[in-house]
């Protein structure tokens, strides 16, 4: 499909900071949530409207902007895929709004039989031949000998669910049948799935009433977005609606983990594997405990590599270069980084030159006409990185950036791993 067919709209920007004027009562297992009026009036109503109409907008979350559309429809899909001019097998998360929410996916009708359900608009899943499929799946499973609880999210989540949903965590579990191919990359059997923490999110998905899909509302292989003004840049006219919930809290996008497919049981024991590293830290991960979070959670890339999910990922972020800006990126890793730092600056005394370091003793000498960034730890740079990226390229218009790097642990992890990603030259020392 085109990436111009969306370039018809006068895009709408929406105000929506006031978090507070939101309640979620229900916890993680409810949908349902209590909004101001105005909130209700103003930001719930567009939002509800466009993604009604299948229509992709950009909405704020705790990690980084999402562009989101109905992800219980293919044409939906589609105008994601074709706004970012995003290939068509890289393939999408979904987002609820609640445990139940994602439970009641694997009760809803395949991909292309039935229009998808509607919630109301508080929230809440009315419908009592859904509530009575519930019931009938947590009866099976305790018939089964089986707990009741969650029947249909695999056992092995449980856990993570209630420390990190809602939150920055994403999980791999099997599609359920109204999801339809296009949100996986047109391949596969799985869907990585996220129930975001941010109030503005969740009430969108909630009001709307849908499952959305939504990758980071960015233009294909820029950085990603962390303020509504990024959206802007990258998507102005070619989406209807950017909702403005302020800065992104986290910064970089949620970590992706599978504990469920093929990929995640090594010699028949389960493995879990980080797919893509984020929010949620790998030591977060091992503090749930026993012998396969805690000791053979393994990490893509570091720990191990698959041929297979190169060529057919099952979620994004692994096939394709990310985050890239114009200027080219040149990362430094090991010992003396500022010193080679130096030496390339001296070695460029025509060139504006862009450099990120992190706090402690600086030993740079960088000319007036360059743009010097200075973050407190990984934790810092993490939640500034695509912004600095975007204001070195986009408003410094700088024609090399220079970026010291960090430990590859905690926080670390995420942001040498969209370092790695976005950069032109990794200099080793």
């Amino acid at each position: 499909m085109s990436p111009t067919l969306t370039d018809r709209f006068s895009t709408r920007l929406v105000d929506a900071i006031d978090a507070d004027e939101i309640q979620f009562p229900g916890g993680i297992e409810d949908s349902r949530f209590t909004a101001t009026a105005k909130a209700t009036d103003t930001w719930i109503a567009a939002s509800r409207h466009e993604l009604r109409l299948n229509r992709s907008i950009a909405i704020p979350t705790e990690t980084v902007y999402g562009l989101a559309a109905n992800a219980l429809n293919s044409e939906a899909v589609s105008t994601i895929f074709s706004a970012k001019g995003r290939p068509s097998d890289n393939p999408l998360i979904v987002h609820v709004s609640s445990v139940r929410m994602l439970r009641s996916l694997y009760h809803l009708p395949a991909s292309g039989e039935e229009d998808p359900f509607l919630g109301t608009d508080d929230g809440s899943l009315e419908s009592p031949w859904l509530r009575q499929r519930l019931l009938d799946a947590e009866e099976q499973d305790r018939r089964d000998g089986g707990t009741g609880v969650w029947p249909e999210i695999p056992h092995v989540y449980h856990d993570a669910i209630r420390k990190f949903w809602p939150g920055a965590l994403t999980i791999v579990v099997p599609r359920p049948a109204c999801i339809p191919l296009a949100v996986i990359g047109g391949h596969g059997s799985t869907v990585a799935v996220r129930f975001p923490s941010h109030p503005v999110a969740r009430a969108i998905i909630a009001a709307c009433g849908l499952p959305l899909a939504a990758p980071s509302a960015n233009a294909s292989g820029r950085p990603s977005p962390t303020t509504a003004a990024h959206v802007s840049h990258d998507l102005g006219g070619r989406i209807p609606l950017i909702i403005d919930g302020g800065a992104c809290a986290v910064g970089v996008e949620s970590t992706v983990v599978d504990a469920f497919s093929p990929t995640a049981h090594v010699e028949g024991r389960l493995s879990p594997c980080v797919l893509r590293p984020g929010g949620v830290t790998v030591e977060d991960l091992r503090s749930l405990g026993g012998a396969a979070w805690g000791e053979r959670l393994r990490v893509y890339r570091r720990d191990f590599s698959s041929a297979e999910l190169e060529s057919t990922p099952t979620t994004p972020g692994m096939k394709y270069r990310h985050y890239s800006p114009t200027a080219p990126v040149y990362l430094y890793k090991g010992a003396n980084q500022q010193k080679a730092m130096q030496e390339a600056i001296d070695g460029m005394p025509d060139a504006k030159i862009g450099v990120v370091v992190v706090k402690g003793p600086l030993t740079l000498r960088v000319p007036a006409n360059c743009a010097l960034h200075c973050v407190e730890d990984a934790r810092d740079l993490a939640k500034r990185i695509f912004a600095l990226l975007r204001a070195l390229d986009e408003t410094d218009h700088v024609d090399v950036i220079l970026v010291q790097g960090v430990d590859d642990k905690n926080e670390g992890l995420a942001v040498m791993n969209r370092l790695e990603k976005a950069a032109s030259h990794i200099v080793t020392l």
